[in-house]
């Protein structure tokens, strides 16, 4: 068999005809074959990340005063936010002299992210999820640069905990949380996972995302072939295990009888709670897409997301034992769970973790990015996903 391998130089300066070929061979939704395209036309670009956002608040402010219509509003105390591995994350006091201050975060690209995603579609479903899980209410959405120089959202800052203290981790990974306060989240935890694949979504304004047909293996063609292409846009180096498990899982690819939203990134470090326990905003939603919720399911127990209680057992992103939180699932949602299935969406999440970190050491390389030393860390995953799939495929 003969693997599509492209050169480093095709990568790092790809010509109008190479974007046209890797558009061809992976098929993607079409907003996400947008921001993949943007992101290959502006590669060749050599400005580097900067962390200077003086000239963001002159330009934030004229945008709200556009999007208002109000030239009396004002904003103080733009911070930047600490975290936020694929984004920009920003807080702001908007201060509306008719009624109180509100304090709200922006979320904007950075030059290149660890992941490519749309903000549109990221605000499409939060609002979608109002009511049904919590989360951050968007104000604003901009997927078009012109405003702040890159893509960006606007929504209302939730105040909460997301790592707690001594037992967290750089972006969330083998979160520890003591016994008391493990007791209150792990069952809110599973909780709102069941209420995002419950949720109807065709009756959501969704239009930004492309909706598989029942049935079918289509919502997992267009996930394999995201991740597909970015590793074929973003290694540095081919990969035997990486070739083999694409191929492995196309030729193993289940059909989805009823798609349901999949968050895409549920874990500990992508939630907040309350000091007394209460789980009170589920966040980054930007690799949410149509597809089976046994995806979110094997990507919750994935033991590079866990960590060991105190007799040493290992816990699913910190919280319960994974037999458990599949008993408790199929509890609250209804969903039955397959484990042949579980399997499969297993090898898909190390193949998917792999592809991230490929993009990671890229991106860090080229000075694209705000974080470029947790870019250089998740690139060490890729060596444990590879790994893992040697063994899931042995």
């Amino acid at each position: 068999m003969r693997h599509y391998t492209p050169t480093l130089g095709q990568r790092a300066r790809p010509t109008p005809d190479w974007i046209a070929g890797i558009r061809a061979r992976f098929p993607v939704e079409r907003a996400l074959d947008a921001v993949l395209t943007r992101k290959l036309v502006e590669r060749a670009d050599p400005r580097e990340q900067s962390m200077d956002f003086s000239r963001l608040e002159p330009r934030l402010l004229a945008y709200l005063r556009g999007a208002t219509g109000d030239a009396r509003l004002g904003i103080a105390n733009l911070k930047r936010l600490t975290g936020g591995a694929s984004k920009e994350q920003f807080t702001f006091d908007l201060r509306c002299p008719a009624a109180a201050d509100k304090k709200l975060m922006l979320r904007m690209d950075p030059l290149e992210s660890v992941v490519e995603t749309h903000r549109l579609r990221e605000a499409q479903i939060l609002r979608a999820m109002q009511g049904t899980v919590p989360v951050p209410e968007v104000h604003w959405v901009e997927a078009d640069p012109a405003a702040l120089g890159r893509p960006f959202l606007i929504a209302g800052f939730l105040e909460g905990i997301v790592q707690p203290e001594g037992g967290g981790r750089v972006t969330g990974l083998g979160m520890s949380f003591e016994p008391g306060l493990r007791s209150q989240l792990r069952d809110q935890f599973v909780q709102h996972l069941a209420g995002i694949h419950r949720l109807d979504w065709r009756r959501c304004d969704l239009y930004s995302y492309d909706a598989p047909e029942s049935g079918t293996t289509e919502a997992n063609r267009w996930s394999l072939g995201l991740w597909e292409r970015i590793w074929h846009e973003d290694t540095v180096q081919a990969h035997p295990v990486i070739e083999y498990a694409a191929s492995w899982l196309k030729a193993n690819m289940p059909a989805v009888a009823e798609p349901v939203v999949v968050h895409g990134d549920y874990r500990s470090g992508n939630f907040m709670y309350t000091p007394d326990g209460r789980i009170n905003a589920i966040l980054d939603w930007e690799l949410c897409h149509l597809g089976d919720y046994h995806e979110d399911l094997a990507y919750v127990g994935c033991k590079l997301l866990g960590c060991p209680d105190e007799r040493g057992e290992l816990l699913a992103c910190g919280l319960l034992p994974f037999e458990e939180l599949l008993a408790l699932y199929e509890e609250l949602s209804g969903n039955p769970v397959d484990r042949a299935r579980l399997h499969y969406y297993d090898v898909f999440t190390h193949y998917k973790m792999a592809s991230i970190a490929a993009t990671s050491l890229r991106v860090a390389h080229g000075r694209k990015t705000h974080l470029d030393a947790m870019m250089n860390l998740i690139g060490g995953i890729g060596a444990i996903a590879v790994a893992v799939l040697t063994d899931l495929l042995a």
